[in-house]
């Protein structure tokens, strides 16, 4: 099978990555929807900032799943975007089953819009970074 990689691109980081990837994503999933979670946080804690930051880890991989093997677009990047938002959609409302235990809130859900699109810019400059310092890593396209 050819390789249609760019020269000096390695796909070594394609297996840990998306593995990385998924783990996040199940625990993400899980932690979500455990019935009645232990306190793991400090009460101080926002939940709102733990979406934030929950969604912004997500975006982040979500984008190095495909800069991996090829530069990211800007519509990679919208359409990565959109995905993390849908699911963050999607995990609110799954929390409303009455047997979870859980609440869904509109904040929270502004807090995972908001953390997806810090994300992604986060995981577009990660890529730019890993291309620069001739890594063979990810790299950024224009709208590819």
């Amino acid at each position: 099978m050819a390789d249609n990689s760019p020269p000096g691109r390695s796909t070594w980081a394609v297996v840990p990555v998306r593995l990385g990837l998924a783990g996040y994503w199940v625990s993400m999933c899980v932690a979500t929807h455990v019935p009645n979670p232990p306190a793991v946080v400090p009460v101080q804690v926002s939940d709102t900032w733990l979406h934030l930051v929950a969604y912004l880890g997500l975006a982040v991989l979500l984008v190095q799943g495909i800069a991996v093997v090829r530069p990211v677009s800007r519509r990679d990047a919208v359409l990565l975007w959109a995905v993390a938002v849908v699911y963050g959609a999607l995990d609110e409302v799954t929390q409303m089953v009455p047997a979870l235990h859980r609440t869904a809130e509109w904040k929270d859900w502004a807090a995972d819009v908001a953390g997806a699109a810090i994300g992604v810019l986060v995981g577009i400059l990660v890529s730019r970074v890993w291309s620069v310092q001739g890594g063979g890593g990810p790299s950024i396209a224009g709208d590819g």
